[in-house]
């Protein structure tokens, strides 16, 4: 009997960790992998100026949509059954793209939005579940709140590589010569980096069949909780959690805007780059190689934040400010000298900042304000805040995606480094005003986030 529940347990704690995990890349890698699409795309159909803005807003909007929409039913319906369509719309929406896309020009680009906005319900849902199923969950190692939602933001950045990392192998298996010039073997290859965006999402909802509600869930309902928005509109009358919103929702639209809109077209920056005959063939395989290289820096980047966030001597509030600090610093640098570098054929320099700009992306905020909305606020209406949190932050990522390519196309891409660089700096100024340090208010596991005024008039 001792046995079986050792090994219940260990399971348990498995599935608190790999869900979310499985769950964030899927996220990541669908988000991040539009511009290499497009960069195949346009070589078999005609891109008028809406397509690649439109393609990569779509799936920001449905985001938004599934924020608010899965980020309640959390609350209302569980954890799990709302992760588990999430899940599902992800599937949905990343094998429909690949498989059920036909047509030609136009029809493409509309069909490919569509299935678009379906798969960012799913990727809109997972990002405020996931991280109120990592805090809850138990383990039995006892890793505590803390480390299991950082370790599970940290792995984004898995998928924030894979996308460019398989473009590249696509060329290498395929052809580059194939890949540009043959339309079938242009087809295959991003219906695959469509397609492949599905499996971990699958592995996730495999494990979601076995695994059981959070236990802060099922206290919360104990205590007669209904997940009725009316509590969160009672929860939000307490100046300490308009607060708390404005400080998680702020920060996370700030770094959103500056994040996404620069991720999104890095494909088609570095190509402009180094390609600036728009030759395509052969320099393809270059820009998915240096892209990746690129993204590459994030890992340290992570694992720095890893540590610091373990060892919270700086807390959650400091370590952002810092890395808006950071990312501003590193844009208003590309503001000042990317157009002379350019001009001077600097092409390694670029790249070089480049990189210096995607360690200070990845750096601190990227974690932080993924993690401050689920630890910000009691069991009872935690999924729902979190996820206006992260619908905030994915209407930046829209603007971002929106507007980043009209912006660097009209203003040039100088300017809207600098206007990236301030949308940074307001976030540094907001994180030091309104967020609050965690540290003060809560032991790290979550415990000490009191139970909203509702729920306490009940017990």
């Amino acid at each position: 009997s001792r046995g079986r529940g050792r090994l219940r347990a260990i399971s348990e704690d498995y599935k608190s960790v790999i869900i979310p995990v499985a769950g964030n890349i899927a996220c990541s890698y669908n988000v991040c992998n539009i511009g290499y699409v497009v960069q195949l795309i346009r070589l078999e159909h005609p891109t008028p100026r809406w397509a690649a803005p439109a393609f990569a807003s779509s799936c920001l909007f449905g985001a938004v949509v599934g924020q608010l929409l899965l980020g309640w039913a959390g609350d209302r319906f569980g954890r799990r059954n709302a992760m588990m369509v999430s899940m599902i719309l992800v599937v949905v929406g990343a094998l429909g793209s690949a498989l059920l896309t036909t047509g030609y020009g136009n029809w493409v680009w509309q069909t490919l939005t569509m299935w678009r906005f379906i798969l960012g319900i799913g990727v809109g849902g997972t990002y405020p579940l996931s991280a109120v199923f990592a805090g809850e969950m138990v383990d039995d190692r006892g890793l505590g709140r803390t480390a299991r939602v950082s370790m599970t933001i940290a792995v984004q950045i898995v998928g924030n590589i894979l996308a460019p990392l398989l473009l590249f192998l696509v060329l290498l298996c395929l052809g580059t010569k194939k890949v540009t010039e043959e339309p079938w073997a242009t087809e295959v290859g991003w219906r695959f980096l469509l397609g492949v965006g599905a499996l971990p999402a699958l592995l996730a909802l495999r494990e979601l069949f076995s695994a059981t509600e959070s236990h802060e869930y099922l206290m919360a309902k104990a205590c007669g909780n209904r997940g009725r928005l009316q509590d969160v509109m009672n929860a939000l009358k307490e100046e300490k959690y308009q607060k708390r919103l404005l400080g998680a929702a702020g920060g996370w639209f700030c770094f959103d805007l500056a994040f996404f809109g620069m991720v999104i077209f890095l494909p088609h920056v570095v190509h402009d780059l180094v390609d600036r005959d728009d030759e395509a063939y052969g320099y393809l395989l270059v820009t998915s190689a240096i892209t990746t290289l690129i993204n590459l820096v994030a890992l340290p980047a992570a694992i720095l934040s890893l540590r610091l966030v373990a060892d919270d001597s700086l807390g959650r509030k400091n370590l952002q400010a810092v890395s808006f600090l950071l990312i501003s610093a590193a844009y208003l640098i590309l503001c000042i000298f990317f157009n002379t570098l350019r001009s001077m054929g600097a092409a390694a320099a670029v790249i070089a900042l480049f990189g210096l700009l995607f360690f200070a992306l990845n750096f601190g905020a990227g974690m932080t304000t993924y993690m401050l909305p689920q630890e910000s606020f009691p069991a009872e209406i935690r999924s729902s805040l979190n996820g206006i949190a992260a619908a905030s932050g994915k209407v930046g990522a829209m603007l971002g995606a929106a507007f980043f390519a009209p912006s660097a196309r009209i203003f040039g891409l100088g300017w809207t480094f600098g206007a990236c660089a301030f949308v940074a700096a307001g976030g540094l100024v907001l994180t030091l005003l309104v967020v609050p340090d965690m540290r003060k208010e809560d032991d790290g596991n979550g415990s000490n986030v009191s139970q909203a005024p509702d729920v306490q008039r009940r017990l």
